[in-house]
């Protein structure tokens, strides 16, 4: 028995504290509803809570802004329909006026009439608005063409590949590589400057996008034949078939970059080191060669890139033995999935079972294989195309001038394997009226743009409508302005429809997220009351018991009676 340290007070204490806490925390959260009500109840349940409260509140205010948006095209609506009506009674006074009963009297009374239809159709048209936003206005079309400044010559690429280009190299890939698309989206991108390249591919095995840069083909020229454009996009076109039929991305950059050279030939890479080259020096078979490392993985698309990825390839190509580099890519396209180091280890040519044993064969022998095997007397005579006799001892033209000949078919579906897509740059883009962009999602992006139409009673063309002079004539142009009146009003019929959509839509949204939110966040009063009455009991019983203990030390004295 100790009367310095009380132990059962202490015991009886900490559990009538830990009591009160409970209690404390019940009574907040009957008080409030909430079973959240600091950071400390639940730090993850709360930073979710209140992501929640703010999509629900931003989205309730953009389903107001939708509201507000169905009440702008009511308004368009209306109006036109009240245009409506005045131009069905001018086709109808016109009708009247075109029978030879009516005297010219007669019709001038009736074009009276006619004017004062005119005037409100004017009115309508020209004054409507909402919240001081008209509806319709008079200002003029802006016609702008999609391509730009350079909308001419990007259309003269696009029809130099409709009519050649790429027919042609498809072709090729087919004859000498064995490959071929099959139902791929080729999408062609006209940019007016890309950074370190004239052309680049890029995408997925299904949609795939070639990207030209407009200001480089300018540069060479756009006349037609034309060998550098040919030898450019036959070059881009292999990535294109390659990235549809073999795991491409995962190929070093000297296989894909080279193989890509190789249909036409690469011969005028390798011509051009030799001379001054890196740092000033002559650029020998051994720099070539040894460059390889240093594009296995990233290509700086410098000549001694090139020339080192296509000499690499023909190196390839040359110990394969049978078709060369068009079994080894028979052998990727027949899964897609196969890697070059899976050619390697289940080939094995010339014993090579890795890509790095390649690398590494390459980097010993390449050098002797360039001297003795890439012909450049006459590069420009043979380029080293596949196929040619430089590289293959073919028969193929394989010239600078030729080694793409030139099919001149034009067509707008020039390829078999691709469904392609080409830009229209001379397309008239025509924006009319005033534009509002509503806001109708809760995150930034999320809006619809309404443009106004432009109508006017000029613009449509019944300022000067007069049956009295021409009755027939005026029958025949209301007909006309009634179908584009019409066309307006099923447009905002359309959108009055995609916005009550979306609103409701949202409303499913936000009915959801404050289920949710309520979950996470709200108290259960049943679960609470309990928890109340319980940490209540536990408190008091905790006061009595503290009582009790505090009086054991007493029992001490009695030991000294």
């Amino acid at each position: 028995m100790t009367i310095t340290s009380n132990i059962a007070s202490l015991i009886a204490r900490q559990s009538t504290e830990q009591a009160t806490q409970l209690l404390t925390r019940s009574q907040a959260r009957l008080s409030s509803g909430l079973r959240l009500n600091t950071a400390a109840d639940d730090p993850a349940a709360l930073s979710l809570s209140e992501q929640l409260t703010s999509r629900i509140s931003s989205l309730t205010q953009s389903n107001r802004n939708v509201s507000d948006g169905v009440s702008y095209l009511q308004v368009g609506e209306g109006a036109l329909q009240d245009v409506t009506n005045s131009l069905q009674r001018i086709r109808e006074l016109a009708v009247q006026a075109a029978n030879a009963t009516n005297s010219q009297q007669d019709r001038n009374f009736l074009q009276q009439e006619v004017s004062q239809r005119i005037a409100e159709v004017t009115r309508v048209l020209d004054d409507t608005n909402f919240n001081g936003n008209k509806l319709f206005d008079s200002q003029a079309v802006d016609r702008t063409f999609a391509g730009g400044d350079t909308a001419n010559e990007q259309q003269q690429i696009i029809e130099l590949l409709q009519r050649s280009l790429l027919e042609q190299s498809e072709q090729l890939i087919q004859t000498y590589f064995g490959l071929a698309a099959s139902n791929a989206n080729l999408e062609i991108i006209l940019e007016d400057d890309i950074e370190g390249a004239s052309a680049f591919v890029t995408g997925t095995a299904t949609n795939v996008e070639l990207h030209i840069d407009v200001n480089e083909a300018i540069n060479v020229g756009l006349g037609y034949p034309n060998d550098t454009l040919d030898n450019l996009i036959a070059h881009e076109m292999v990535h294109a078939v390659m990235l549809a039929t073999t795991n491409l991305f995962s190929f070093d950059r000297w296989f894909s970059e080279g193989t890509a050279e190789f249909l036409p030939g690469g011969d005028l890479r390798v011509d051009v080191l030799d001379g001054p080259g890196l740092n000033g020096q002559t650029i020998s078979s051994d720099d070539i060669v040894n460059n390889i490392d240093n594009i296995r993985t990233s290509f700086g698309g410098s000549n001694l890139d090139y020339a080192t990825a296509y000499t690499a390839v023909r190196y390839l190509h040359d110990i394969s033995g049978g078709d060369g580099v068009r079994d080894v890519l028979g052998y990727l396209s027949a899964d897609p999935t196969r890697t070059l180091d899976d050619y390697f280890t289940n080939i094995q040519p010339a014993g090579i079972t890795s890509v790095d044993d390649f690398v590494t064969d390459f980097r010993a022998n390449g050098a002797a294989f360039i001297d003795a095997n890439i012909d450049l007397a006459d590069s420009i005579a043979d380029i080293g195309g596949i196929g040619g006799n430089d590289a293959d001892g073919g028969t193929r033209d394989t010239s600078f001038s030729n080694t793409v000949p030139d099919i001149d078919n034009p067509t707008t579906d020039p390829l078999f394997g691709f469904n392609e897509t080409f830009p229209d740059p001379l397309q008239v883009v025509e924006q009319t009226g005033s534009s509002l962009v509503f806001q109708v999602g809760a995150n930034a992006g999320d809006y619809i743009t309404i443009t106004g139409s432009g109508l006017t009673s000029e613009s449509i063309g019944i300022a000067d409508l007069d049956v009295s002079l021409d009755a027939e004539a005026v029958i025949t142009a209301i007909d006309a302005v009634l179908d584009r009146v019409n066309a307006e009003r099923s447009n905002f019929g359309a959108l009055i429809g995609r916005f009550d959509t979306h609103r409701i839509t949202q409303e499913t949204i936000i009915e959801n997220d404050a289920s949710t939110r309520s979950r996470i966040r709200d108290a259960d009063f049943a679960a609470e009351t309990a928890n109340l009455s319980r940490a209540s009991i536990l408190q008091q019983a905790g006061v009595a018991i503290i009582g009790q203990a505090n009086a054991l030390p007493e029992f001490a004295l009695a030991l000294l009676n």
